[in-house]
C-alpha cells in the first residue's frame, strides 16, 4: 500500500483487489493487501506546525523586552513606534490564529483519514477470508459434480439398453394387436351389414306409411292454400278496382273544379277588359268634345279679332298695338290650353300604364295557375298510369303464384309416384353410409308443407 498527500486529502494505493473509499473529503485508492504506510509526511507537517507555533511564542516573549528598551528613547518616537508595532502584532496574531485553525483542521482530517484506512484494511481482510471460503466450497462442489457425472453416465448406458429391449417388445406387441384389430374389423363389418339391412327394410316400411300420411296432409294444406289464395286474389282485385274507381272519381271531380275555376277567371278577365275598353272609349269621346269646344272658341276669337280690326282701321298704330296684344293673348291662351291638355294626357297615360301593368300581372298570375293546373292534370294521369301498371304487376304475380302452385302439385305427384315405386330408399347401401344415424320422418322437416304467402 502507498499513501500520497494531495490537496484536501490523502491517496492510499494498494497492489491488489481495488477498493475506493470516500470519507470526509479523503480519497483512498487501495490496490492490494501488502501495504507500506508512508506517514512521514504527516509527522513532518505536525513538526512544522509545532515549529511555527514555537516561533510565535518566542515572538511574544521577545516583544516586552523590545518595548522596555524603546521606552528609554524619546516619547514621540515611542508613541509612533508603538502604534506601528501594535498594528504589526495584530496582523501577526490574526495570521497565527488562522494558521492555528488550519493546523487543527489538518489534525482532524488526519484522524479521519487514519480511521478510514483502518476500515478499508479490515474490509479487505474480510473479503479475502470470504474469497478463500468460497474457493474451498467451489472445489468441493466440483469434486462432487465429477462423481455425479460418472454415476449419471453409467445410468444412461443402462437406460439405453433397457429402452432397446422395450422397443423390441413393443414392436412385437403392436404386430399382434394389428392382427387382432383386423380380425375384429371384419367381424364387425359382417354384423353391421346384417343389422343395417334389417333396419333399412323396417325404416322403408315406416317411411312409406309416414309418406302416405304426409301426402294426405299436404293435399289438405294445398287445398286450403288454393282457397285462401283465391279469396285473397278476389279481395285484392276488389280493393284494387275500388281504389281505381275512387281515384277516377277524384280525378274527374278535380278536373271539373279546375275547369270551372278556369272558366270563371276567364269570364272575370273578359268583363274587366270590356269595362276597360268602355272607359277608354268614354275618355276618347270626352277628349274629342273638348277639342271641338276649343276649336269653336278659336273661331269666335278670330271673328272678334276681325271685327276689332274693322273697327280700328281709323288709327293704324292703335290697331297695330291692339292686334299685337290680341295675338299675344291668343298665343298665351293657346299655349295654356296646350299645356293643360298635355297635363291631362299625361295623367291619362299614367293611369293607362298602371292599368296595363296590373293587367299584365294578372295575366302572368293566371298563366302560372294554368300551368299548375296542367301539372296537376299530368300528375293525375301519371298516378292513373302507375295504378294500371301496379294492377298489371299484381295480375302477373297472381299468375306466377298459380304456376308455382301447379308446379308444387306436380312435384308432390312425382314424389308420391316415387314413394309407391320404392325409388327413394334402396336396401343396397354401403355399411359406411348406413352407419349415419337415421332420423325419423316425424322429426325431419323434409316433407314440410311449402308456405305460399299470397301477396
Amino acid at each position: 500500500m502507498a499513501i500520497s498527500a494531495c490537496k484536501g486529502g490523502w491517496e492510499i494505493e494498494c497492489l491488489t483487489s481495488p477498493v475506493s473509499v470516500v470519507h470526509a473529503g479523503a480519497v483512498f485508492r487501495t490496490t492490494g493487501i501488502r501495504s507500506s504506510l508512508l506517514l512521514r509526511r504527516m509527522t513532518w507537517q505536525t513538526v512544522k506546525s509545532g515549529k511555527c507555533y514555537g516561533a510565535v511564542e518566542k515572538g511574544r516573549q521577545k516583544s516586552p523586552r523590545s518595548l522596555c528598551i524603546q521606552t528609554q528613547t524619546s516619547p514621540d518616537a515611542l508613541s509612533s513606534e508603538k502604534t506601528l508595532e501594535l498594528a504589526r502584532y495584530k496582523t501577526k496574531c490574526e495570521n497565527q490564529s488562522g494558521f492555528i485553525l488550519r493546523l487543527k483542521q489538518l489534525l482532524s482530517c488526519g484522524n479521519t483519514k487514519l480511521e478510514a484506512l483502518t476500515v478499508v484494511i479490515q474490509h479487505l481482510l474480510s473479503e479475502r477470508e470470504e474469497a478463500l471460503k468460497q474457493h474451498k466450497t467451489l472445489s468441493q462442489e466440483l469434486v462432487n459434480l465429477r462423481g455425479e457425472l460418472v454415476t449419471a453416465s453409467t445410468t444412461c448406458e443402462k437406460l439405453e439398453k433397457a429402452r432397446n429391449e422395450l422397443q423390441i417388445a413393443y414392436e412385437g406387441f403392436v404386430q399382434k394387436l394389428n392382427q387382432q384389430h383386423q380380425t375384429d374389423l371384419t367381424e364387425l363389418e359382417n354384423r353391421l351389414k346384417e343389422f343395417y339391412t334389417g333396419e333399412c327394410e323396417k325404416l322403408q316400411n315406416i317411411y312409406i306409411e309416414e309418406a302416405e300420411k304426409y301426402q294426405s296432409q299436404l293435399q289438405e294444406q294445398f287445398d286450403n292454400l288454393n282457397a285462401a289464395h283465391e279469396t285473397s286474389k278476389l279481395e285484392i282485385e276488389a280493393s284494387h278496382s275500388e281504389k281505381v274507381e275512387l281515384l277516377k272519381k277524384a280525378y274527374e271531380t278535380s278536373l271539373s273544379e279546375i275547369k270551372k275555376s278556369h272558366e270563371m277567371e276567364k269570364k272575370s278577365l273578359e268583363d274587366l277588359l270590356y269595362e276597360k275598353q268602355e272607359s277608354l272609349e268614354k275618355q276618347i269621346n270626352d277628349l274629342k268634345s273638348e277639342n271641338d269646344a276649343l276649336n269653336e272658341k278659336l273661331k269666335s276669337e278670330e271673328e272678334k279679332r276681325i271685327s276689332r280690326e274693322k273697327a280700328s282701321l281709323k288709327n293704324p298704330q292703335i290697331m297695330y298695338l291692339e292686334q299685337e296684344l290680341e295675338s299675344l293673348k291668343a298665343v298665351l291662351e293657346i299655349k295654356n290650353e296646350k299645356l293643360h291638355q298635355q297635363d291631362v294626357k299625361l295623367m291619362k297615360m299614367e293611369k293607362l300604364v298602371d292599368n296595363n301593368t296590373a293587367l299584365l300581372d294578372k295575366l302572368k298570375r293566371f298563366q302560372q295557375e294554368n300551368e299548375e293546373l296542367k301539372a296537376r292534370m299530368d300528375k293525375h294521369m301519371a298516378i292513373s298510369r302507375q295504378l294500371s301498371t301496379e294492377q298489371a304487376v299484381l295480375q302477373e304475380s297472381l299468375e306466377k303464384e298459380s304456376k308455382v302452385n301447379k308446379r308444387l302439385s306436380m312435384e308432390n305427384e312425382e314424389l308420391l309416384w316415387k314413394l309407391h315405386n320404392g325409388d327413394l330408399c334402396s336396401p343396397k347401401r354401403s355399411p359406411t353410409s348406413s352407419a349415419i344415424p337415421f332420423q325419423s320422418p316425424r322429426s325431419s322437416g323434409s316433407f314440410s308443407s311449402p308456405s305460399v304467402s299470397p301477396r
